[in-house]
């Protein structure tokens, strides 16, 4: 018997390529494949037992009934405190909403903002998870070229009536860029002439490693439109664990917070309290990980800008490199996968303006790191032959 249709926002749905391949990379080595994976974000840090400390005590004590949908008080007026260290954003504990994970406050944020046939500006290359949460809201994804600086003049020509919201990322995934404060404060100034919202995604923001971090909310005028994305997923290696949340101006929370209402409901009690653990644990922890992600960034960036054809600039943050390759990049992707079990994403991926890069994810052991960086050497030797 013929199945009832299924509605277009989820027929239509491209899968997310980032999953598709931990998929993929999963199946291999579940068959006894060993595959060095660069292709994940999942940062590969053990969560910090004391961490996992604050969630077992949490669960002894009896935290495993419904919370509060905007979260727990202590959670929120934590990020609240870690907000204005970082940008001086002075949000109230009530101005932030707890979520399972930052790609949940992504959508939270635009199911709130964006109605059927509304238009929002998103990045490229960016997150490959900007467009399908846009069009699952109803919207259409506007798509603007993004690989090393924001042109405001492209900017502004791609605002319609129909414009609601830009997405911005810093630093940038896939390419770990950070956005300087001039291009930010461009896109401000269009989006007060617009009356544009500003979702800004933030969530790699802890591992910033040189300068100093701009953010649209730093201002008054930029937090009364920006909604802030945020994670301890890529900061604590939490990324099981699905704790986001979601900073917004004052006075919108609840309007926002039904989202969760009507959703999920709420995050475990006993996963916020391990939150809470963790940025008690920020300065003992993060400066630790930033370290080690920026030592792998400098060893694989210098490995692989000694290569013909590659070229690979070093970011200022996150565990990120965005090199550009020679030739079809998906290619190369499938060929480094396929013959030298190097798992990676093509920068199409993530956009057409990524087209000719690949992004590698430094999030494996410094030994098997090393592997790839010689594997990768020695396929440019052979290309080069072949050449």
């Amino acid at each position: 018997m013929p199945t009832p249709r299924l509605a277009s926002r989820v027929a239509g749905l491209k899968p997310s390529a980032t999953v598709e391949m931990t998929e993929r990379v999963r199946a291999a080595r579940a068959a006894g494949r060993r595959i060095i994976g660069l292709s994940s974000g999942d940062p590969g840090l053990d969560t910090d037992p004391r961490i996992i400390e604050a969630a077992n005590r949490a669960l002894h004590d009896g935290d495993t009934h419904y919370g509060p949908a905007a979260g727990s008080a202590a959670l929120r007026a934590a990020l609240a405190d870690r907000e204005r260290l970082r940008t001086g954003a002075a949000y109230a504990p009530e101005d932030v909403l707890i979520t399972p994970g930052g790609k949940f406050a992504l959508l939270t944020a635009l199911m709130g903002i964006v109605e059927p046939g509304d238009e929002v500006l998103v990045p490229e290359p960016g997150w490959v998870s900007y467009g399908p949460c846009i069009r699952l809201c109803g919207g259409t994804p506007v798509p603007l070229p993004m690989l090393d600086r924001i042109d405001p003049g492209q900017l502004a020509a791609a605002i319609t009536p129909r414009t609601v919201a830009i997405v911005l990322n810093s630093p940038v995934n896939p390419t770990a860029r950070v956005l300087p404060a001039a291009e930010l404060d461009a896109v401000l100034a269009l989006a007060e002439r617009h009356d544009l919202w500003i979702v800004f995604d933030q969530v790699y923001s802890d591992l910033l490693h040189a300068g100093r971090f701009a953010a649209p909310q730093a201002s008054s005028a930029g937090q009364a439109r920006t909604l802030v994305v945020d994670s301890l997923s890529k900061t604590f290696g939490m990324t099981g664990w699905r704790l986001g949340s979601l900073s917004m101006p004052a006075g919108t929370a609840r309007s926002f917070q039904r989202v969760m209402q009507h959703s999920v409901y709420c995050v475990p009690g006993f996963v916020q309290q391990a939150g809470v653990a963790a940025l008690r644990l920020f300065d003992d922890l993060v400066p630790g990980y930033r370290a080690l992600f920026r030592a792998r960034q400098e060893y694989a960036a210098s490995r692989l800008a000694a290569l013909p054809g590659i070229h690979c600039p070093l970011p200022d943050a996150g565990f990120y490199l965005f090199p550009s390759v020679p030739g079809d990049d998906g290619a190369v992707a499938a060929s480094w996968l396929d013959r030298l079990s190097v798992a990676s994403l093509p920068g199409s991926a993530f956009g057409a303006a990524g087209a000719g890069h690949i992004r590698l994810s430094l999030t494996t052991t410094q030994p098997d790191l090393e592997d790839a960086m010689d594997r990768i050497a020695q396929w440019s030797r052979q290309e080069q032959v072949l050449a």
